[in-house]
């Protein structure tokens, strides 16, 4: 298991510039919005009385949506300043959001808890020893029949980026490589149907080249984008959404 006490402290200090910085330029937005779309349309099929659980809810970028969307939802973080900052950026409303600070390794629920467990832009910070801790965690807690969205860094357009990668790591973070571990599309199916989800839906979300798409025309930009959802473009996505089910207990 990684050390939780490390992505800790980075995130304590990542927290206040955290979202300027994936989703206050002019790509991070087009990508929020791109996201949105992938998840609104998933929500969609969520039962207005369903039990929600949002994993690594960070500084709350999922769980506004889901705010917004009126679903309301437990929403768990390793780190506190970044819970601090998802409630704070979340209106008033009819949905209700109570955070609780956990370990996404040992979550605080009984077996079969939640009917819809959500959690973005975490798993690639790990290697697939710990993905696979995880996803037996998320298995644990989900009814069978439940539903599950994740998502992971899509492998193909980390190498097809190598070099903007590289350049940007350097200036960001002042290393040579990421923090971040990268999926074929077979390897983020297989880590869902490995732990016993049926079915898996892969939807890619984003891509970089999408920045310079952008230039000429916001909407042009975000058309295209939604396009990567499936292939062929999804190969070129920067992530991949994958939603998939519980297996039914045997009767």
């Amino acid at each position: 298991m990684s050390d939780n006490q490390e992505y800790k402290q980075f995130y304590s200090v990542e927290a206040d510039v955290y979202e300027n910085t994936r989703y206050g330029t002019s790509y991070g937005s087009l990508f929020r919005s791109l996201h949105y779309k992938v998840v609104s349309d998933v929500c969609e099929a969520i039962p207005s009385d369903a039990l929600v659980l949002e994993v690594a809810c960070g500084t709350g970028h999922t769980t506004r949506l889901l705010n917004s969307l009126g679903i309301s939802t437990i929403a768990c973080d390793l780190t506190p300043n970044m819970m601090v900052q998802a409630r704070d950026s979340i209106n008033s409303g009819e949905a209700v959001t109570d955070f609780i600070q956990t370990s996404a390794f040992n979550l605080p629920f009984a077996d079969n808890t939640f009917d819809f467990l959500i959690s973005t832009r975490f798993l690639h910070l790990f290697e697939d020893d710990d993905q696979d801790q995880l996803m037996q965690e998320f298995s644990r807690v989900l009814k069978p029949g439940g539903t599950i969205l994740v998502d992971l860094d899509n492998l193909v357009a980390r190498w097809f980026y190598a070099i903007p990668h590289l350049v940007y790591n350097i200036i960001r973070y002042r290393r040579f490589a990421p923090d971040s571990h990268y999926s074929s599309p077979s390897r983020a199916k297989s880590l869902l149907t490995n732990h016993g989800f049926d079915a898996p839906k892969i939807l890619g979300v984003g891509g970089w080249h999408l920045h310079f798409v952008k230039l000429l025309s916001t909407k042009l930009a975000y058309r295209f984008g939604l396009r990567h959802r499936f292939p062929p473009y999804r190969i070129l996505a920067e992530q991949f959404v994958i939603v998939g089910q519980a297996m039914q207990e045997a009767t």
